[in-house]
């Protein structure tokens, strides 16, 4: 019966097919019903189709999901060979380091043990000790005496401790009556050796041979004596300077030593004050004046630096006297308000920004102890005293920072310029400073060439040597100085009086 009824159906499945009348046949929604229930016959043979694959599959397949990804990645048998053989040295190393941890282990608690035990013993001997110094009378050591007792030795040989306590006293007392051999210096006037023999000031000193075979005597000069010398010097310079009607230039080298002669009215002692001075200047180098005075004697720093910070100065302390209202020459404590104090110091340094002008006020209330708020009168020429040892007050010490600070801004615009040139010429020093400043005129120019590039200690070498100009070995003399390593001519700079002009 169904086999009947199938065949009925694929006869009528056929006569559609080949039927163009009834193949487009539809209903009355335009669907080709025949041609739908065929797909639906293919449909459900497809699925009973599967479910009798489906069926055949074993159990165990069907349980295990094996039919899915059986054998979706193979290693080789090499492989697998190897990465056992690297497993098994791993696990043996891994054996290995568990072992050697233990030992440590081990090892870690005898040393703690033994760290132990020894704290504890070293806390019993400084009981020990505590105990037996407080019982015991301690006994001096009286090789310390020797610091102070040249001849301590030799004195204190077989002697207990009463008769040393009898023999410092007796040395204390007799030591301003004593005489000491050790108050000259180890350097003796004709000897060179210390000194620097291109230096005006050392050679003059060494001069005199008469003096032969004697020592100098150590005055042990303080430094409030050192710095009222040092500043007389200076002023007796400016003032042999400034008597002629044609001001001349004399340099603080050729200048000290024949100043003492004529202080001192004696070569030798002028020769002694000289050592002194030496000696004084290396013991005071914390001291700014005296550091400045020796590093410009003995040609280290341009003379020219102390004077451009003294013009300064004075070029405040003339400015704030012309604000003065009370001009009087008989006043001694001239005031004037803060506020013209602000105003001259925007006015005489306009590039100086408010924070550095800010710097000053606050030195000026510590140096006067009051309030540029509380008080409106300012008695400045007390910003510009000094104390007994020569001591400058903060007002002055800010002044000469906020000055080199302007000096180190100056040198760092010439070292922009110049640092691509491993050697710089002369030609080219100058058009860099003139680039940097140019309002700079030809005498300043020409003074920091001087310097810089060493012009007048090669002229006098010259002069010295009498080298004609004319001759190779002239040329070849002048020819160094020509051109000049980068940083010796920064280095210069820095020990030279430069400024924006």
């Amino acid at each position: 019966m169904q086999e009947n009824s199938s065949i009925n159906e694929d006869h009528l499945l056929l006569k559609h097919f080949y039927d163009e009348d009834l193949y487009n046949d539809s209903d009355e929604y335009g669907l080709d019903i025949i041609t739908l229930r065929y797909t639906l016959l293919t449909i459900q043979s497809d699925k009973e189709l599967l479910m009798q694959y489906i069926r055949t599959i074993p159990i165990d397949l069907k349980k295990k999901k094996l039919w899915k990804s059986d054998y979706t990645k193979v290693e080789l048998r090499e492989d697998f060979n190897k990465l056992k053989f690297e497993c098994d040295n791993l696990k043996i190393e891994t054996s290995l380091l568990k072992t050697n941890y233990l030992e440590l282990i081990d090892h870690c608690k005898f040393l703690i043990d033994q760290t132990t035990e020894i704290i504890i013993e070293r806390d019993n001997y400084y009981s020990e000790w505590e105990h037996a110094r407080n019982i015991l009378t301690p006994r001096p050591d009286w090789d310390k005496c020797s610091y102070l007792i040249t001849q301590w030795k030799i004195l204190s040989i077989g002697k207990t401790s009463e008769q040393l306590v009898d023999v410092l006293i007796n040395e204390i007392i007799h030591e301003d009556t004593k005489e000491n051999n050790n108050e000259d210096f180890s350097i003796m006037i004709n000897n060179k050796n210390d000194l620097n023999s291109k230096n005006t000031f050392f050679e003059q000193l060494c001069i005199d041979i008469s003096f032969e075979d004697k020592f100098i005597k150590n005055r042990h000069m303080r430094r409030r004596i050192t710095g009222l010398l040092i500043k007389e010097i200076w002023s007796n310079k400016l003032f042999d300077e400034n008597k002629f009607e044609k001001k001349i230039n004399i340099k603080l080298i050729d200048y000290v030593f024949n100043y003492l002669i004529k202080r001192f009215h004696s070569k030798e002692i002028a020769i002694e004050i000289g050592y002194n001075i030496k000696d004084a200047c290396n013991r005071y180098q914390n001291n700014y004046e005296i550091n400045l005075f020796w590093q410009i004697l003995t040609g280290q720093i341009e003379e020219n630096v102390y004077h451009y910070e003294m013009k300064e100065f004075a070029r405040i302390l003339q400015y704030l006297i012309k604000l003065c209202s009370h001009s009087s020459s008989q006043s001694l404590l001239w005031t004037i308000r803060w506020s013209d104090l602000v105003t001259a110091l925007h006015e005489l340094y306009p590039y100086w920004t408010n924070k550095r002008i800010s710097y000053l006020i606050m030195a000026a209330e510590r140096d006067l102890q009051q309030s540029s708020k509380e008080r409106n009168d300012l008695e400045f020429l007390l910003l510009f005293t000094e104390d007994d040892e020569g001591h400058i007050g903060e007002f002055l010490m800010n002044i000469r920072q906020q000055l080199q600070l302007d000096k180190t801004e100056y040198i760092e615009k010439i070292k922009d310029l110049l640092i691509g040139y491993p050697l710089v010429s002369i030609n080219q020093f100058k058009q860099v400073v003139q680039l940097v400043d140019p309002n700079i005129s030809k005498n300043e120019l020409q003074r920091y060439v001087n310097w810089v590039f060493e012009l007048e200690k090669m002229s006098l070498t010259l002069n010295k040597e009498e080298i004609s100009s004319k001759t190779n070995e002239n040329n070849q003399l002048i020819k160094p100085i020509q051109k000049r390593n980068f940083e010796e001519i920064i280095l210069r700079l820095e020990r030279c009086s430069c400024f924006m002009h």
